[in-house]
């Protein structure tokens, strides 16, 4: 089975960015099987970079390498790192893009990439995903132990991940993502809040609270909600999700990441 490398990046189809980073990688290692999960991330954004990345790089086969690159710090102190999981390796900036990772992760190492006869010749400050990511990636696909990269670290940077409050009678959250459909992703999760839910059978018991709106019930799936006003699911990944159906819930709302977002159970 040839090796699998994802890419998340903030580079777009515009420029050569993501070709470049694509052949070095095919240059290392002709056979490796190259997939984008995301180059349109809003660039110099790490924490959507973290987000959308958190939401694809369990879906690939074990021993997957996933090479992400969102950097507002290329060419500064901040290191290049391997993270490597129970089953995948991470390859990117230590800037706190694989924060959703470390969360997940029952067992973590992480490298401070030192190794310089793995980069490209003469790195430059400003392509730090063509010159060093990306051949340290294809060498992880020849079997290069990721020992051999550097040192391992134990102060690699964190984002600030807040986890939702439960209570009694609901869950206060935040919104973490909106997706191109303009659907409002929250980080309330189903597996969270199913002791909650257990035993509700009246709609009317449960209602969601966003940017001065109160969502009465939740939906089973998108068609079900009244046309013209929004609506609550819980989407595929379990995640609490408000939508407009057909519509975009992101510019009828006005809601922006960060928003506070309360499920609230009446008994």
């Amino acid at each position: 089975m040839p090796a699998i490398i994802t890419l998340t990046t903030d580079y777009g189809a515009r420029d050569a960015f993501t070709a470049s980073v694509k052949g070095v990688i095919l240059k290392v290692n002709p056979q490796a099987q190259i997939i984008d999960i995301s180059n349109e991330i809003t660039p110099q954004d790490v924490w959507e970079a973290a987000y959308v990345l958190k939401s694809a790089y369990s879906h690939f086969p074990k021993g997957t390498i996933h090479l992400a690159v969102v950097d507002p710090g290329v060419g500064s102190g901040r290191r290049p790192i391997i993270a490597v999981t129970e089953s995948y390796y991470f390859v990117g900036p230590d800037n706190g893009l694989f924060s959703l990772v470390y969360n997940d992760a029952e067992r973590l190492r992480v490298h401070h990439i030192t190794s310089t006869h793995y980069f490209l010749p003469n790195p430059g400050p400003t392509f730090h995903g063509r010159d060093i990511f990306a051949p340290v990636a294809g060498w992880i696909t020849k079997g290069i132990p990721s020992g051999n990269f550097g040192e391992e670290i134990t102060d690699f940077a964190r984002l600030n991940v807040t986890a939702p409050k439960v209570g009694a009678n609901g869950v206060e959250g935040r919104v973490v993502h909106i997706d191109r459909f303009g659907n409002i992703i929250t980080d309330i999760l189903y597996k969270d809040v199913q002791t909650l839910l257990a035993g509700v059978n009246d709609e009317g018991a449960v209602s969601v609270q966003i940017a001065g709106r109160e969502i009465k019930g939740l939906r089973r799936f998108y068609a079900e909600a009244v046309p013209g006003e929004p609506g609550a699911i819980f989407n595929s990944s379990g995640a609490l999700e408000i939508f407009l159906f057909k519509q975009n819930a992101r510019s009828a709302l006005s809601v922006k990441r960060g928003e506070v977002v309360r499920l609230n159970i009446s008994r």
